[in-house]
Protein backbone atom coordinates (compact mmCIF):
# COMPACT_ATOMS: atom_id res chain seq x y z
CA UNK A 1 0.00 0.00 0.00
CA UNK A 2 1.17 4.05 -0.29
CA UNK A 3 1.05 6.52 1.75
CA UNK A 4 -1.83 8.78 2.99
CA UNK A 5 -2.51 12.20 1.04
CA UNK A 6 -0.30 14.64 2.34
CA UNK A 7 -2.99 17.53 2.66
CA UNK A 8 -3.73 21.09 4.24
CA UNK A 9 -7.23 22.65 4.90
CA UNK A 10 -7.64 24.51 1.60
CA UNK A 11 -5.33 23.01 -1.01
CA UNK A 12 -5.53 24.97 -4.42
CA UNK A 13 -3.33 22.34 -6.25
CA UNK A 14 -2.83 18.47 -5.83
CA UNK A 15 0.40 16.81 -7.32
CA UNK A 16 -0.45 13.17 -8.23
CA UNK A 17 2.85 11.17 -8.23
CA UNK A 18 2.20 7.22 -9.40
CA UNK A 19 3.11 5.25 -6.22
CA UNK A 20 5.89 5.34 -3.64
CA UNK A 21 9.24 4.40 -4.01
CA UNK A 22 10.61 1.53 -1.77
CA UNK A 23 12.48 4.35 -0.09
CA UNK A 24 9.71 6.79 0.68
CA UNK A 25 7.67 4.24 1.60
CA UNK A 26 9.98 2.38 4.29
CA UNK A 27 10.65 6.57 6.00
CA UNK A 28 6.65 7.22 5.53
CA UNK A 29 7.64 10.10 3.22
CA UNK A 30 6.79 11.53 0.01
CA UNK A 31 10.32 11.83 -2.36
CA UNK A 32 12.01 10.40 0.28
CA UNK A 33 14.56 9.41 -2.30
CA UNK A 34 17.35 11.96 -2.05
CA UNK A 35 18.28 11.71 -5.74
CA UNK A 36 14.57 12.45 -6.57
CA UNK A 37 14.42 15.97 -7.86
CA UNK A 38 10.94 16.47 -6.19
CA UNK A 39 11.95 18.76 -3.34
CA UNK A 40 14.92 20.46 -4.98
CA UNK A 41 11.73 21.59 -7.54
CA UNK A 42 9.92 22.72 -5.02
CA UNK A 43 12.43 24.58 -2.93
CA UNK A 44 13.30 26.27 -6.49
CA UNK A 45 9.77 27.22 -6.98
CA UNK A 46 8.72 27.81 -3.26
CA UNK A 47 12.12 29.05 -1.56
CA UNK A 48 10.74 26.28 1.22
CA UNK A 49 13.11 27.32 3.94
CA UNK A 50 13.20 23.81 6.48
CA UNK A 51 15.96 21.60 7.23
CA UNK A 52 14.00 18.32 5.75
CA UNK A 53 10.85 16.70 4.20
CA UNK A 54 8.98 17.19 7.57
CA UNK A 55 9.28 20.93 7.27
CA UNK A 56 8.99 20.72 3.81
CA UNK A 57 5.78 19.11 4.35
CA UNK A 58 4.26 21.78 6.41
CA UNK A 59 5.18 24.05 3.80
CA UNK A 60 3.69 22.91 0.73
CA UNK A 61 0.43 22.57 3.13
CA UNK A 62 0.55 26.19 4.13
CA UNK A 63 1.13 26.85 0.34
CA UNK A 64 -2.60 25.15 -0.43
CA UNK A 65 -0.38 22.17 -2.01
CA UNK A 66 -1.52 18.54 -1.59
CA UNK A 67 0.30 15.32 -2.81
CA UNK A 68 -0.68 11.64 -3.44
CA UNK A 69 -0.60 9.36 -5.95
CA UNK A 70 -3.11 7.57 -8.24
CA UNK A 71 -2.45 4.08 -7.31
CA UNK A 72 -3.06 3.05 -3.89
CA UNK A 73 -1.55 -0.23 -4.00
CA UNK A 74 0.09 -2.75 -6.37
CA UNK A 75 0.32 -6.04 -6.08
CA UNK A 76 3.91 -6.77 -7.75
CA UNK A 77 6.59 -4.63 -8.31
CA UNK A 78 10.11 -5.24 -9.20
CA UNK A 79 12.51 -2.23 -7.84
CA UNK A 80 11.34 0.86 -7.72
CA UNK A 81 10.78 2.03 -11.47
CA UNK A 82 7.32 2.77 -12.45
CA UNK A 83 7.84 0.37 -15.28
CA UNK A 84 7.48 -2.20 -12.62
CA UNK A 85 4.49 -1.49 -11.62
CA UNK A 86 1.52 -3.89 -12.00
CA UNK A 87 -1.64 -4.93 -11.14
CA UNK A 88 -2.40 -0.90 -10.39
CA UNK A 89 -5.24 -0.29 -7.41
CA UNK A 90 -6.10 2.72 -7.68
CA UNK A 91 -6.38 5.89 -5.17
CA UNK A 92 -10.14 7.47 -5.20
CA UNK A 93 -8.94 10.20 -6.82
CA UNK A 94 -13.07 11.74 -7.20
CA UNK A 95 -13.86 11.39 -3.79
CA UNK A 96 -10.42 13.31 -3.27
CA UNK A 97 -11.77 15.83 -5.21
CA UNK A 98 -15.32 15.97 -3.99
CA UNK A 99 -13.62 16.02 -0.12
CA UNK A 100 -11.39 19.29 -1.36
CA UNK A 101 -13.23 21.44 -3.90
CA UNK A 102 -10.46 24.26 -3.39
CA UNK A 103 -8.20 22.28 -5.70
CA UNK A 104 -8.84 23.86 -9.30
CA UNK A 105 -5.72 22.23 -10.76
CA UNK A 106 -4.12 18.50 -10.65
CA UNK A 107 -0.34 18.49 -11.99
CA UNK A 108 0.89 14.63 -12.65
CA UNK A 109 4.37 13.87 -11.60
CA UNK A 110 5.53 12.28 -14.83
CA UNK A 111 4.03 9.62 -17.66
CA UNK A 112 3.51 6.50 -15.50
CA UNK A 113 0.95 8.97 -13.41
CA UNK A 114 -0.33 10.54 -16.46
CA UNK A 115 -1.35 7.25 -18.10
CA UNK A 116 -2.73 5.79 -14.23
CA UNK A 117 -4.29 8.75 -13.49
CA UNK A 118 -6.31 8.66 -17.12
CA UNK A 119 -7.17 4.83 -16.37
CA UNK A 120 -8.17 5.64 -12.82
CA UNK A 121 -11.05 8.29 -14.00
CA UNK A 122 -11.74 6.66 -16.93
CA UNK A 123 -15.82 7.34 -16.93
CA UNK A 124 -15.68 9.70 -14.63
CA UNK A 125 -16.08 13.07 -14.60
CA UNK A 126 -14.12 15.54 -12.76
CA UNK A 127 -15.74 19.00 -12.32
CA UNK A 128 -15.20 21.19 -15.85
CA UNK A 129 -12.72 23.64 -14.41
CA UNK A 130 -10.17 21.60 -12.78
CA UNK A 131 -7.08 22.03 -14.62
CA UNK A 132 -5.22 18.90 -15.63
CA UNK A 133 -0.90 19.19 -16.34
CA UNK A 134 1.26 16.43 -16.92
CA UNK A 135 5.05 17.90 -15.56
CA UNK A 136 8.60 16.15 -16.42
CA UNK A 137 8.88 13.26 -13.75
CA UNK A 138 10.87 14.44 -10.81
CA UNK A 139 12.05 10.69 -10.67
CA UNK A 140 16.17 10.79 -11.12
CA UNK A 141 15.40 7.80 -13.85
CA UNK A 142 13.93 11.20 -16.02
CA UNK A 143 17.15 12.09 -18.06
CA UNK A 144 15.64 13.90 -20.85
CA UNK A 145 15.06 16.88 -18.43
CA UNK A 146 17.84 18.59 -16.59
CA UNK A 147 17.34 19.74 -13.32
CA UNK A 148 17.07 23.24 -14.39
CA UNK A 149 14.63 21.99 -17.73
CA UNK A 150 12.62 20.76 -15.05
CA UNK A 151 12.36 23.46 -12.87
CA UNK A 152 11.27 25.38 -15.33
CA UNK A 153 8.75 23.13 -16.55
CA UNK A 154 7.02 23.12 -13.08
CA UNK A 155 6.79 26.67 -12.83
CA UNK A 156 3.30 26.41 -14.02
CA UNK A 157 2.18 25.25 -10.42
CA UNK A 158 2.34 28.93 -9.30
CA UNK A 159 -0.18 30.10 -11.84
CA UNK A 160 -2.73 28.12 -9.67
CA UNK A 161 -1.49 29.62 -6.50
CA UNK A 162 -2.84 32.84 -4.66
CA UNK A 163 -0.54 35.59 -4.59
CA UNK A 164 2.45 33.85 -6.46
CA UNK A 165 4.34 35.33 -8.86
CA UNK A 166 5.74 32.86 -11.70
CA UNK A 167 9.52 34.10 -12.61
CA UNK A 168 10.04 34.73 -16.43
CA UNK A 169 6.49 34.89 -17.08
Amino acid sequence: SGLPPLVGYTPYVLILGSFPSRMSLAQGQYYANPRNHFWIIMQGLLGLEGSGIPEWEEELKAAHIAIWDVIASRRYQKGSMDHGIKDEIWNDIPGFLARYPSIGSIFLNGGKASESFRRATQGVSLHPSIQIHVLPSSSPANARYTLSDKIERWKIILLSLPDRDVPGK
